[in-house]
C-alpha cells in the first residue's frame, strides 16, 4: 500500500516503463542501422569514426559467403552435373545463333560476293540461312557442351562473388538485411516489449530507493540487455523447445524454409548475375579458355563451308583466313555483350536459385545459422555496447529533465 501511496503522490514516475521501451526501441533501431550504415567510413580514421559493420567487413563477409555456398550447398561441377540441360540452353541461345547466322552470312555472300549473292534469288537465300543456321546451332550446341565439361577452368564462383563486392561494398549489406529482413525486424522491435518490462522493474525500485544514480544504471541495462537479448533471440535455440504450452526456436532457424527461398533469390539475381559472370571471366583467365573452345568450333564450322564446291566460287583461297580471323573477332567482341552467347549461357544454363534454395532448404542447424550469423557476431560487442552508451545517456536525461523533482520528494 506504501509503494502504490507513494506511486500516486508522484505520478510522473509511470513514465518510466514508457521511456524505457522507447528507450530500449531506438537503441535497437540505432544499432540495426549501424549495422549497414553508413557504407563508407565517417570521421578521423582509424577509430574516430564509424563505418557500417557489413560495409566495412564486405569482403571478409563475402569469402564466408563463398565458403559457404562451395563447401556446404553446391560446386560449380555438382551445379552443371545437377541442372545443366542442353536442350533447354539451345531454346535460350536461338537468338545468338540467328545473330552468329547473319554474322556469317554478311561476311561471307553479301559483302565477299554480293553481286552472286543477289542473284541467287530469295528462295535459294532462305535455303542457304536455314543451312548456315542449323549448322551453327550445333556447333553452339557443341561449344556449350564442352563449356559446360570445362566449366571449372573458365568460371571461378570466389573470383566472381568477390569482384562483385568489391565493385558495391552495399551489395553484402543488401544481401544480408534481404536474408534476414523479418530477423532485423524483431531486433527492432523487441526493443519496445523488453524495454517496457524492464522499466516496470526499474520503477518499482526507483520508488523505493530514488537514489541519483538508479536511472542510469537502469538505463544502461535496459540498453545492453534489450540488444543482447534480442540478437540471442534470433538464433537461440536452434531446435524447437517446448515451455508448458509454448513452443520457442530462434526466429531464423523457424524460418529456414523463407530465408532458403531469399537467400536463392539474392545470390541469384544480385551476386552470381551473368552480369558479374561474364565481367569476372572476360577479365580472369577463364576468358582464353572460353575463347579457345569457341575458336576451335567455329574454326572447324567455316572450314566445313570451305570445303563446299560453293566456296570456290563464292570466296577466294586468298580471302579465307581473313575472313575466319575476322568473323571470330567479331564473335569474340559480342561474348561479353547482352543477349549475346556467352551472356545467355552465363544466365540461363543452370538453376542457380533452385537448386541454392533446395539445398540450403535440408542445411543442418549449425550450418544454416552460419549464413546470418557472421553479420551478427562481427562487431556485436560494439553494437550491444552502443544500445549501453545510449540508454545510459537516457537516464541521466530522465534524471536531470524529468523526475528531478520526483526524486526530491520520494527521498523525503
Amino acid at each position: 500500500m506504501e509503494l502504490l501511496t507513494r506511486i500516486q503522490e508522484n505520478w510522473i514516475v509511470l513514465l518510466i516503463p514508457v521511456i524505457s521501451a522507447l528507450v530500449g526501441w531506438i537503441t535497437n533501431v540505432v544499432a540495426v542501422k549501424m549495422m549497414f550504415y553508413p557504407v563508407e567510413f565517417i570521421g578521423i580514421k582509424p577509430y574516430l569514426g564509424w563505418q557500417g559493420v557489413v560495409p566495412a567487413n564486405a569482403m571478409r563477409l563475402a569469402k564466408t559467403a563463398n565458403e559457404l555456398i562451395v563447401g556446404n550447398l553446391i560446386t560449380l561441377r555438382e551445379l552443371f552435373d545437377t541442372t545443366f540441360s542442353p536442350e533447354a540452353l539451345a531454346e535460350k541461345l536461338k537468338p545468338a545463333t540467328k545473330q552468329i547466322s547473319d554474322q556469317i552470312i554478311a561476311e561471307v555472300a553479301e559483302t565477299r560476293a554480293k553481286a552472286m549473292w543477289d542473284n541467287a534469288g530469295e528462295f535459294m537465300q532462305n535455303k542457304i540461312r536455314e543451312q548456315v543456321e542449323t549448322e551453327v546451332q550445333t556447333a553452339i550446341t557443341a561449344i556449350t557442351n564442352e563449356m559446360a565439361d570445362n566449366i571449372d577452368d573458365i568460371l571461378s564462383l570466389e573470383d566472381t562473388v568477390l569482384q562483385a563486392v568489391d565493385r558495391s561494398k552495399q551489395l553484402m549489406g543488401e544481401m544480408f538485411y534481404a536474408v534476414g529482413k523479418q530477423e532485423f525486424k524483431w531486433v527492432e522491435r523487441s526493443g519496445l516489449y523488453f524495454g517496457f518490462l524492464f522499466g516496470v522493474i526499474q520503477m518499482l525500485i526507483w520508488v523505493e530507493y530514488p537514489a541519483w544514480w538508479i536511472l542510469p544504471a537502469a538505463g544502461f541495462f535496459v540498453g545492453y540487455a534489450t540488444n543482447w537479448i534480442a540478437i540471442k533471440m534470433v538464433f537461440h535455440p536452434q531446435k524447437p523447445v517446448k515451455i508448458g504450452p509454448f513452443t520457442i526456436q530462434g526466429l531464423f532457424h523457424k524460418r529456414q524454409k523463407e530465408v532458403s527461398a531469399a537467400f536463392g533469390e539474392i545470390v541469384a539475381t544480385r551476386v552470381l548475375t551473368a552480369d558479374n559472370i561474364v565481367e569476372s571471366v572476360m577479365g580472369g583467365p577463364g576468358r582464353e579458355q572460353l575463347t579457345g573452345i569457341i575458336s576451335q568450333h567455329i574454326s572447324q564450322l567455316i572450314h566445313k563451308y570451305e570445303q563446299h564446291p560453293m566456296a570456290d566460287m563464292l570466296v577466294p583461297a586468298a580471302e579465307r583466313t581473313q575472313i575466319r580471323s575476322q568473323l571470330l573477332e567479331r564473335i569474340e567482341a559480342e561474348l561479353p555483350k547482352q543477349g549475346g552467347f556467352f551472356h545467355t549461357f552465363a544466365g540461363h544454363a543452370v538453376d542457380l536459385r533452385g537448386e541454392l534454395e533446395r539445398r540450403m532448404s535440408a542445411l543442418d542447424s549449425e550450418t544454416y545459422e552460419g549464413i546470418l550469423r557472421p553479420a551478427f557476431q562481427t562487431d556485436e560487442w560494439k553494437l550491444i555496447a552502443l544500445g549501453a552508451v545510449l540508454g545510459t545517456g537516457a537516464g541521466f536525461a530522465q534524471l536531470v529533465f524529468i523526475f528531478g523533482d520526483a526524486m526530491k520528494r520520494l527521498s523525503q
